[in-house]
């Protein structure tokens, strides 16, 4: 193994996990690697030195004015770091609005940079894979459509597999038809950032207002997210018969009948557990229209992209308000209609890879 220290950048909560789950194994197989990050809380708990927390800012799309300047400062940091500290290799995770200028940094620096999880920019601004093609060493890509995208670009890429495989593991969530419908857990999962969970929340409320008016069975509403969130959230007057739970918690996420999330990689762990759903998704009418404009893809959820068709009913936009939602909730519910969203779910899981996707990732890089 020809590496001694490793620099890691991962910029929000999926792939802080991921990262941190990418680090045990690199610690697994050589365990005198030196690892420094930027990241969020679960990297700060497994690297040998945490440089400072970029998750908890929220960072989402366009960034506002404070974020950037914040992020300037975090780059400058990371710059003082790379040319104080000899660095054998770098590990960039998404997050590409960030990343990409480490990337640029490090070639100049000639120093070996591997992408684990590449960023989606093959789904609005595909011109941006010309520029990971000048800056990447390898790129490590997790659903199988994407090789072939950035491969077509000229950038050495390996589909890895899928590390939410590994998260939510195939014997642990069974075929779901015999639930009984006559009660039912709907899990409200508003997203993972404070200004779209702001926005949700609000939504929710008259999804599950109607809900309540309109289904004669019991109704009982889990609202998912990570402790912090969960903290803020319960400060925004929220109905005291909504339970609460870390998204994390996947024992009682198996208890969700029905799932309201948004179309980041909660609604992918819905599909792999079998969890019906709808994915709503609502910005502010700028960063609307301003996205709407540039993106290329049919779909907004991985599973419909994966699938090429829609198999997750998505509620964008205008169409994300409960008098949509609700009716297709009710009529999903149907017990037939109900069993039939399970089955299409079971098929998805393997078009995702094997399990292992970090401890491959990991022996490539230090073999490399």
């Amino acid at each position: 193994m020809n590496c001694k220290n490793i620099f890691i950048s991962a910029g929000d909560v999926s792939g802080d996990i991921h990262a941190c789950n990418l680090v045990k194994e690199i610690k697994r197989i050589s365990p005198s690697c030196y690892i420094t990050a930027i990241g969020g809380k679960n990297l700060q708990k497994c690297v040998d030195h945490f440089i400072i927390d970029i998750v908890s800012i929220n960072a989402f799309g366009f960034f506002p004015l404070k974020q950037v300047i914040y992020l300037q400062k975090v780059f400058k940091q990371i710059k003082i770091y790379l040319y104080k500290t000899h660095t054998d290799k770098i590990i960039l995770i998404d997050f590409y609005g960030f990343n990409i200028h480490i990337a640029k940094l490090a070639k100049k620096m000639d120093i070996p940079v591997y992408y684990y999880i590449g960023p989606q920019v093959w789904a609005s601004r595909k011109y941006r894979i010309k520029k990971l093609a000048r800056v990447i060493t390898k790129m490590f890509v997790i659903f199988p459509f994407e090789e072939k995208i950035y491969k077509e670009h000229g950038l050495d890429t390996t589909f890895v597999g899928n590390p939410i495989l590994d998260i939510i593991p195939r014997k642990q969530y069974q075929y779901k038809c015999c639930k009984n419908l006559n009660q039912i857990v709907i899990g409200l999962f508003p997203g993972s950032r404070m200004p779209i969970i702001k926005r949700h929340i609000p939504i929710l409320l008259d999804i599950m207002h109607m809900l309540k008016q309109n289904l004669q069975m019991q109704l009982k509403f889990i609202l998912f997210n990570t402790q912090d969130n969960l903290y803020q959230i319960k400060l925004m007057n929220i109905p005291k018969d909504i339970e609460f739970a870390t998204s994390n918690n996947l024992i009682k996420r198996q208890s969700i009948d029905f799932a309201i999330c948004t179309s980041g990689t909660v609604s992918l762990e819905n599909v792999l557990m079998h969890i019906p759903m709808i994915v709503m998704y609502k910005l502010s009418y700028l960063d609307y229209f301003i996205i709407k404009s540039i993106i290329k893809v049919k779909y907004i959820t991985i599973a419909n992209i994966i699938a090429n068709k829609l198999i997750v009913p998505e509620f964008i936009q205008f169409e994300a308000n409960a008098h949509k939602i609700v009716p297709y909730i009710i009529k999903a519910l149907k017990p037939e209609n109900y069993k039939q969203q399970i089955k299409v779910l079971n098929t998805l899981r393997m078009n995702l890879g094997n399990t292992g996707a970090a401890k491959r990732v990991a022996k490539m890089i230090l073999n490399d």
